[in-house]
């Protein structure tokens, strides 16, 4: 059976322990937003969680902004890209931005969680969220990759440098304008940021 690592945004104890329980990973990995780490319940539940757990399982904390869903995001998939064992990722824990932000992460390589969790707040049980992602073929990826970096380019001129017809590329736009990964210029929004890490 393969060894198994929890990444779990955190704010406050209870949360962990319902993931340690049910889980038993050999490695937790708890994301943390800076800010909350002034604060005494959080430095308190954090020198709880390594006194209850840092014996039993190999223990590390992630620090990020707790309001930029992006750098979030980035961290999560780094996080992801490092681990060798099965990965859990519980978002139960933290500040509302912290769990979204990690969860997209998630959204980005799917492939690389086993499971995304949440705590039930009535009964304690983790409670399995589903594994969705971008919804992005190879083609509109490569497009909003471009669309990126595009630098006052206009449709005609990516359209040529892909080899693709303008028509092609305005059903595409229109399509990840509809999922909400560019404007109405056809620039990069932060969902399409997100979409692409």
């Amino acid at each position: 059976m393969a060894e198994l690592t929890l990444i779990s945004t955190l704010y406050s104890f209870q949360p962990i322990v319902a993931s340690v329980t049910a889980l038993s990973p050999s490695k937790i990995v708890l994301v943390v937003a800076e800010e909350s780490m002034e604060k005494d319940v959080v430095k308190k539940d954090l020198e709880k969680v390594k006194q209850t757990y840092g014996g039993i399982a190999e223990l590390k904390i992630v620090k990020v902004k707790g309001a930029d869903l992006l750098s979030i995001a980035k961290k999560t998939v780094e996080l992801l890209e490092a681990e060798k064992n099965d990965v859990v990722v519980n978002v139960s824990g933290g500040w509302k931005l912290l769990a979204q932000g990690v969860l997209y992460g998630c959204y980005a390589y799917p492939e690389l969680v086993k499971r995304i969790v949440c705590n039930d707040i009535e009964t304690g049980k983790l409670v399995e969220l589903p594994k969705l992602s971008y919804g992005l073929t190879k083609s509109k990826r490569e497009l909003l990759e471009v669309i990126s970096k595009r630098n006052g380019k206009s449709i005609s001129e990516i359209a040529e440098k892909m080899g693709k017809t303008r028509g092609m590329l305005y059903q595409h736009l229109k399509e990840l304008k509809d999922m909400g990964y560019v404007d109405d210029k056809f620039f990069i929004t932060d969902a399409g940021r997100l979409a692409l890490l």
